[in-house]
């Protein structure tokens, strides 16, 4: 292997300037183009890219920066993309494949695979009922298991593992057998075990005393149920044996009869582990599932390949078949020589084994990563083998390196980050040595407040968020006391979107976030589950009934939907009444309006359908009530866009579009939610999103979580020794399925599984990893660390702890402010939170404009956007000089220019300080790669056109990119007006126009646009019941504003 070398870089230790330097340095020495540096998002390697190119225009070699467009930078998939594109002739394909994008892969999919799936339904859902998956849940919001999404799992494991069809067929053998190994035995008569349970639940019924003790209700409607099941000759589920092996109940209170029947009850339950029909089950499910994964794998291949389609992952594979033919691989020797690899920790074993590929290839490889930040094993990433990796690639260097100093927290956070962890990396196979800080670049000075703090959150789950959101308002308000530095190494008070609270689940992102938002906080969140909202489900439920008068399910949910209480069951009522249907839509207020849209229904796609239903007045306004209108407004649009991608794909695959074929696309897809809006808000996101990002004050929660080790998921494993240069060899994948859905807990089979080898690695794989994300939570701080933590010691810090040792971490005690750590203490700002019943929101959200519209008379719905309007009558009746043109260099791509001028527009606070407008709007013109067009002058077009606002409008509200959604005569208008200016008589409207056109043409520019400042007007007024006639054009670049009117013969 040619020279290769790993660079361990500690969080906030400064690798992608490692990256760049190194880059500039190769361009010295070798052709540009012969680089190839890659990362794992678009995000990262286009910072890489432009970060280098600005590096090499800084040391004047512009030729160099210019020539280095030409080289090889982009994600994983998009360098394998390139390979794959060279010698598409070669792998005998077409050089113009085209490439399933990342968001609709799961689209594709559940398209490709529909048939494979449902050719194993019948067994997998018997099956699935038999362990529980379908019982009623809690609404917890965690999700009940699903077979199909594990398909999907072992699919994904099995090709980023490199096997085949027929590999996953094999992995179900192993798996089979390696459950059969699991003690105990299974019983040789199982029909015994069945009379013994029958006779143990009649023995409990005819014992039942008459009135029960508050230990013995809850066994006995299992037991109620049980036993009716068993008199209409039905079998019983799984979890319903492991419930009632825990049947219990008061002997004094209920009698001693009853309870010896409870405890013979509970020892005949108990031998489930032992029933030959439950080791059939299990190996029946884990056959079916793996052969459905295997003829759902072989099915998404075919689909893809008689479509001319690749996915990144096919683009991975068949880059490593290029990599691994001498022929090809000779040949791109010839055109590369240098490889840098960043974020390596995060690769896949398919993945691996290309960089392993191309690092033979080349002259000199650079892996670069964290071991101690791999956190992804969920998404198919092999920790195991990426140390093994790093450890090997190292070995082989001249001497260790590795980046040590952080260029982003403070001393304490530092410090207390190297006493927690060193020890359990250690433990783990990465010594101080290679893993420790080795101090800070940051100073101190300016400082008065600890980097530390341990605020102790009391009370129940949701009043510890309420506890927290107001500690959270109580440090904003005193802003000077917990000073943060910038990026200029100043000094300002805390604000708003400085802080970052960091959640375990989605459970709790929605919780925290929630509890922000009522103490008056704007809040940006990361979202999911777009298809598992009310607002969504809502639609789609009306959308199915739509479509099917009988589906009397999607009339239930709509009837519970509607209705004002949100505990009432009028809905289950009626819809146990003789006439369900006529009962349910009473209580639908919208059931006459869809009963009308079923008339034309035919003649709608589902997107049509989907756009008809959100056009219902009634629906629209069921939606509002619940609150958060622009957020859910956001999803819904997401939904429409979904429907119209669903629609895309059926078209160049030549299947029918169905909305039934809609419904089960998004479940299979899973679409997120669309991201957040705001900018100066607190990010509350999960762990898992936080990495890569920092915040001057990080808040960690959830730190009450327990590791579990997934061992009834699918996983990768490996027989024999791990061998990190042949990555994908003695590979298979383990699928154990869990038969007793929420119960079961304690149980044999649990115990056994633990205790097998595959269950003490999965431990120590669920250890590791949260240990390794906590240490990512740590490491996001850059002033402020704070342990948001429960009254008890923290369950999370456990992971920290040696085996029969004393706890590694101790809370501060009552009255002290110091948490230890080893034998070590830190000063922290301790706190006891506790919420207030009394609190009122401090900061409340200015309202939307939103539609009130009476219910018109049906037609098919039809969605206009304001920028196609047309249509004459028109003048310009006024205009006014704002300053002088704006400089661009007059090669600048004028889009991009306009994007980032409304961007830099809607975001600009003239208030603000100004050396952060300045500094805000350089990362815009950046991130859109506006080079023509300099800071100065974007802030120079905000401030003087806030200065025209308030010399117009002294007291105006004004709202910037404002959405707006309102029926205008018979159609839907909607969209998002740049500037919305609400005053004493009425509104007006304001629409940036970045045109750099010489004055003789600025009229006939404004008039062109005039028309869609017309209908914003008139969606407006129908919107508000405000006068809209202040219609203005501004142009920034050419520093001019025009107000247009209609001609009078035109009004």
């Amino acid at each position: 292997m040619a020279r290769l070398t790993a660079v361990t870089a500690s969080a906030g230790a400064g690798k992608t300037t490692r990256i760049v330097g190194d880059i500039a340095a190769e361009v010295a020495i070798r052709p540009p183009e012969e680089i190839v540096a890659t990362t794992f998002t678009i995000k990262a390697a286009d910072e890489l890219v432009e970060r280098a190119r600005a590096r090499l225009f800084g040391d004047g070699r512009t030729d160099a920066a210019a020539r280095l467009l030409g080289a090889r930078f982009g994600t994983v998939n998009a360098v394998c993309g390139q390979i794959v594109s060279e010698f598409a002739l070669d792998l005998g394909r077409s050089p113009s494949t085209a490439v399933i994008g990342a968001e609709n892969e799961s689209l594709t999919f559940s398209m490709a695979a529909d048939r494979a799936i449902a050719a194993h339904a019948a067994v997998l859902n018997d099956l699935a009922d038999r362990f529980g998956y379908n019982d009623p849940r809690p609404p917890t919001g965690r999700e009940g298991p699903d077979w199909r999404r594990t398909v999907r799992r072992i699919v994904d494991l099995a090709r980023a593992n490199g096997l085949d069809a027929d590999g996953v067929r094999v992995s179900a053998n192993r798996s089979i057998a390696s459950c059969r190994s699991l003690p105990p035995a299974a019983a040789s008569d199982g029909d015994a075990l069945d009379t013994a349970l029958s006779d143990a639940l009649s023995a409990v019924m005819a014992a039942r005393p008459a009135e029960l003790s508050a230990k013995a209700k809850r066994p006995m409607e299992v037991v109620r149920a049980a036993h009716q099941r068993l008199a209409r000759g039905e079998s019983l589920s799984w979890p319903t044996w492991a419930r009632l092996a825990k049947a219990e109940c008061a002997p004094t209170k209920d009698g001693p009869a009853f309870a010896s029947a409870m405890t013979a009850l509970a020892a005949a339950a108990g031998r489930h582990a032992d029933h030959p029909r439950l080791r059939g089950d299990i190996e029946t499910f884990i056959r079916a599932t793996f052969d459905c994964a295997a003829e759902a794998l072989t099915a998404y291949q075919d689909w893809k390949a008689q479509r001319g389609l690749l996915d990144f992952t096919d683009q991975e594979a068949l880059a490593l078949e290029v990599l691994r033919d001498p022929a090809m691989a000779a040949r791109l020797r010839e055109r590369i020589s240098r490889v840098f690899v960043d974020e390596f920790q995060d690769s896949s074993p398919l993945q691996l084994a290309v960089f392993t590929a191309l690092a033979g290839l080349v002259e000199e490889s650079t892996w670069v990563g964290d071991p101690k930040q791999a956190i992804y094993g969920f998404r198919g990433a092999d920790t195991d083998l990426t140390q093994a990796a790093f450890a090997g690639a190292a070995s082989q260097g001249e001497s260790a390196d590795v980046l040590a100093t952080s260029w982003r927290s403070r001393q304490g956070i530092i410090d207390l980050s190297n006493a927690l962890f060193t020890p359990a990396f250690d433990r783990m196979g990465l010594p101080a040595a290679n893993h420790a800080f080795a101090g800070t670049n940051r100073s101190e000075a300016g400082f008065d407040r600890a980097a530390l703090g341990w605020w102790t959150l009391t009370g129940k789950v949701d009043e510890q968020a309420q506890a927290l959101a107001a500690q959270v308002v109580a440090c904003l308000d005193d802003g000077g006391e917990w000073l943060v530095e910038d990026r200029s190494n100043e000094h300002r008070p805390l604000s708003i979107g400085d802080i970052a609270v960091l959640c375990r689940t989605n459970t709790d992102v929605a919780r925290y976030a929630r509890a922000l938002s009522q103490a008056g906080l704007p809040v940006a969140v990361e979202r999911g589950g777009l298809a598992r909202t009310p607002h969504v489900e809502l639609v789609l439920a009306a959308c199915r009934w739509v479509a099917d008068a009988s589906d009397r399910l999607a009339l239930a949910e709509l009837a519970r939907f509607f209705s004002d209480d949100p505990e009432s069951d009028a809905w289950l009522g009626a819809a146990a009444e003789a006439n369900a249907e006529s009962a349910l839509s009473d209580l639908v207020p919208v059931a006459a309006a869809l009963a009308v849209l079923r008339t034309d229904s035919l003649a709608l796609t589902p997107a049509e359908l989907v756009d008809a239903v959100t056009a219902l007045p009634e629906v629209m306004a069921r939606i509002e009530c619940w609150g958060d209108t622009a957020i859910r407004f956001d999803d819904l649009e997401a939904l429409r866009g979904f429907a119209r991608t669903y629609e895309t794909e059926c078209v160049s695959s030549g299947a029918p579009a169905t909305l039934p074929g809609l419904v089960l696309a998004l479940d299979g897809a899973d679409p997120k939610r669309p991201p957040s809006l705001a900018v100066d808000a607190v990010q509350v996101m999960t762990y898992h999103g936080a990495k890569g990002l920092e915040w001057p004050m990080t808040v960690l929660v959830g730190l009450g979580w327990e590791p579990k080790a997934r061992l009834f998921e699918p996983a990768a494993e490996v027989d024999g020794e791990m061998d990190w240069r042949d990555p994908l060899a003695n590979r298979w994948i383990r699928f154990w399925p869990w038969p007793y859905d929420s119960a079961g807990g304690g149980s044999a089979l649990e115990a056994a599984a633990a205790e097998s080898v595959f269950g003490q690695a999965a431990w120590r794989r669920a250890v590791q990893e949260d240990t390794r994300l906590l240490y990512v939570g740590v490491t996001r701080a850059r002033d402020y660390l704070i342990f948001a933590a429960p009254p008890k010691r923290p369950a999370w810090l456990a992971v920290l702890d040696a085996a029969d040792a004393p706890p590694h971490v101790t809370p501060p005690a009552v009255d002290d402010n110091l948490i230890g750590v080893g034998d070590a203490t830190f000063l922290a700002d301790v706190r006891v939170l506790a919420a207030d019943e009394g609190a009122s929101p401090r900061y409340p959200q200015a309202p939307h404009v939103t539609a009130r519209v009476a219910a018109a008379p049906h037609a098919s719905p039809l969605f206009v956007k304001p920028s196609g309007a047309t249509g004459g009558g028109w003048r310009v009746a006024e205009r006014v000089n704002l300053g002088p043109r704006l400089g661009i260099d007059g090669v600048t791509d004028m889009a991009a220019l306009g994007e980032a001028l409304h961007a830099i527009l809607a975001y600009d606070d003239p208030t603000r300080d100004g050396a952060r407008r300045l500094a805000d709007a350089d990362a815009i013109l950046r991130r859109w790669s506006v080079a023509g067009l300099s800071a100065t002058d974007a802030v120079e077009a905000s401030t003087r056109l806030r200065a025209w606002l308030a010399d117009r409008w002294p007291d105006g509200a004004i709202f910037s990119e404002s959405p707006i959604r309102a029926r205008v005569g018979d159609q839907i208008v909607q969209g998002r007006i740049d500037l919305l200016v609400r005053h004493a008589s009425g509104a007006a409207l304001v629409d940036h126009k970045s045109f750099p056109g010489a004055f003789d043409r600025w009229d006939e520019h404004a008039l062109g646009h005039a028309p869609q400042l017309g209908l914003y007007a008139d969606a407006v007024t129908a919107a508000s019941s405000d006068a809209c006639d202040a219609l203005f054009i501004h142009m920034p670049v050419v520093g001019a504003i025009l107000r247009l009117e209609r001609n009078s013969e035109a009004t």
